[in-house]
């Protein structure tokens, strides 16, 4: 209870000083566009965030989710939107994989979206059905691989698992055959069920079912220390695979041509909510980091994204029409 009195305080005390920034801003609800169905990863921490950030914002931040063709249509959705900083956008890494991908795009994440900050990141998992795969390490999965070819089931065509899934394969020699859902849930359900061999997914996802004994946790991707969430699933560098490594990250962006005053209230914003400790705490607890940054940093981030799959999509010869 003192913790939560003295968060509230903190917020009390951020929302003073930001009133000073951007008279005016905001004096209506914002809405926080979601380009992926609600319940999945992206709700896990974004909506924790919108929450803390109606409280110091004092406006409610609605979270609108619009899922469809891979994250596009509520991206398209929000580059096009009025830059007042009453629609913004919360994307990850698909922002770094989809101008590689699709022809034709109605936006452009470089020209046409200013960044706020990395609000978070996760984890990603490769986690086997126990009663169609024995392998219990990247070792033994390739073994088994190389008897026959493995299913594994990701969130869609294009998305960082898939892309990721191509280059381990490519890396490790791993014989692998991509199996796309529309989400993560539908490929969690099949590789239960054994329509597949495995998932490649974010943790937060697969934490119930490796406890359960739904699924076997073979590796952890992203970083050099294991999940909290998942301490027995050992890590890719403890499975011996090097040159391969990819953690997702969430970032907060506005339409580009929002107005200075705006975004540097929204920044500030954004630093207060993520300096809150039960925040960072309670997505600790789901399996997200609080990796609050630079502006700067995240433009740095997506350039490193762009390059980095478009190499693994040429490799792949991946086409989405």
């Amino acid at each position: 209870m003192i913790g939560f009195i003295r968060s509230l305080l903190a917020i009390a005390a951020a929302t003073a000083a930001l009133g000073a920034a951007a008279q005016g801003f905001p004096n209506h609800p914002i809405k926080l566009v979601v380009p992926f169905p609600p319940g999945g990863g992206f709700d896990g921490i974004a909506r924790p965030f919108a929450e803390r950030l109606s409280i110091v914002l004092g406006q409610p931040v609605i979270v609108d989710n619009r899922p469809g063709a891979g994250g596009n249509i509520g991206t398209e959705s929000a580059a096009h939107a009025p830059a007042d900083g009453y629609t913004l956008l919360f994307a990850n890494d698909y922002l770094g994989t989809n101008p590689n991908l699709y022809k034709g795009l109605k936006y452009d994440p470089a020209k046409d979206f200013l960044p706020i900050a990395i609000v978070g990141s996760t984890q990603m998992a490769i986690a086997v059905n126990p009663n169609k795969v024995k392998a219990t390490d990247a070792k033994s999965l390739k073994a088994e691989s190389l008897q026959h070819t493995l299913q594994y089931g990701t969130p869609g065509v294009g998305t960082s698992p898939h892309l990721f899934g191509e280059l381990y394969a490519y890396n490790s020699g791993t014989k692998m055959q991509h199996v796309p859902y529309r989400g993560t849930g539908p490929a969690i359900t099949d590789a239960i069920g054994g329509q597949i061999d495995f998932v490649l997914v974010t943790v937060p996802s697969l934490v119930q079912q490796i406890k359960a004994g739904k699924l076997r946790g073979i590796m952890v991707i992203g970083g050099t220390k294991r999940s909290p969430l998942l301490p027995d699933v050992p890590t890719l560098a403890e499975n011996g695979v090097k040159g391969v490594d990819h953690d997702v990250w969430y970032g907060l962006f506005a339409p580009a041509g929002t107005p200075p005053d705006v975004m540097k209230r929204l920044r500030e914003a954004t630093a207060a909510v993520l300096a809150q400790p039960e925040l960072v705490e309670r997505l600790r607890q789901v399996g997200y980091e609080v990796t609050p940054s630079t502006p700067e940093a995240l433009t740095e981030r997506l350039k490193g994204d762009l390059a980095k799959w478009k190499g693994v999509v040429d490799l792949a010869h991946i086409v989405i029409e």
